[in-house]
């Protein structure tokens, strides 16, 4: 009965420790790698929530965003986003690498 006990717990501990589990463990971000142009957000398309999403970017701002590209059109560069009521140089400093048009 030991010997089952302990065949056991190896089989489980093996089991438990295998290389597809460890593997995922081991996954580290690097933030110096740069954004690729799928995870940047798309200003003309993004939702209110998408946009939320972004730094410096909460309900006002993204509704003001997307009131502004209704009534104006598509964004065509960051520096349009300075003519949306609410974002100035700060903003636009930080939402740079991470949005698209």
């Amino acid at each position: 009965m030991k010997f089952m006990t302990s065949l056991f717990l190896i089989i489980s501990a093996l089991v438990m420790s295998s290389p597809t589990v460890m593997a995922v463990e081991n996954i580290a971000v690097n933030p110096d790698v740069s954004v690729s142009q799928d995870a940047l957000i798309n200003v003309n398309k993004a939702s209110a929530k998408e946009l939320e999403a972004l730094p410096g970017v909460g309900k006002s701002k993204a509704a003001a965003i997307i009131a502004y590209r209704d009534q104006f059109g598509e964004f065509t560069s960051l520096a349009e986003l300075k003519n949306v009521k609410g974002i100035g140089d700060k903003a636009i400093a930080k939402l740079e690498g991470k949005v698209r048009f």
